[in-house]
């Protein structure tokens, strides 16, 4: 009987300990971070309206090769992000390149039609100048129009703001993913 007693009396002590830390840990955690996490996911819900720019999407769309992407070789620091995570150093680089994107980005009217849906990874590097360097497909969507939108959208939105002296970079590469989404 006393060791029941004594095995009850451990367990409702571990809990509350546990409970206490567990607030205590989310109230530090929640103090620290002042800014709010942000996802950089590219998606669209619905068939945006046609805009005025449309000139610069169809010339890209038509010089697209799956096949054979467009790579360049560049001499000195590299460095790798994902346009979803980017580090402190990139973060603002990132959030301005992404407005540029999201504000060329559109479905694909075909895959629209055809209600397709999947989710594109797109490499893309930039050189520090802010030139486009290559793009590639990491992960297909599984429907050649939507990689091409994914790629278009890329190459559209060139050629990017040049790299601030701090980066100290000669390219950047930048892993995207885009999810084409329909509800």
């Amino acid at each position: 009987m006393i060791s029941k007693k004594i095995l009850i009396r451990f367990i409702l002590a571990s809990c509350a300990f546990h409970v206490v830390f567990l607030l205590l840990a989310g109230i530090l955690i929640s103090a620290g971070s002042s800014v709010p996490a942000e996802t950089f996911t590219i998606q669209l819900t619905d068939m945006p309206m046609k805009q005025a720019d449309d000139s610069k999407k169809e010339e890209v769309k038509k010089d697209l090769s799956l096949d054979k992407p467009r790579k360049e070789q560049a001499s000195g620091p590299e460095e790798t992000v994902d346009l979803a995570n980017p580090s402190g150093k990139y973060r603002a680089y990132l959030r301005e390149l992404r407005r540029r994107i999201e504000s060329l980005w559109s479905y694909p009217q075909d895959s629209f039609s055809r209600n397709e849906t999947g989710t594109t990874v797109v490499r893309f590097s930039i050189h520090s100048d802010g030139a486009l360097a290559a793009t590639d497909i990491v992960s297909s969507s599984g429907f050649e129009s939507l990689d091409r939108g994914a790629l278009a959208v890329v190459q559209a939105a060139a050629p990017y703001s040049p790299f601030p002296e701090t980066f100290s970079l000669s390219t950047l590469h930048i892993v995207a993913k885009f999810e084409y989404e329909l509800d």
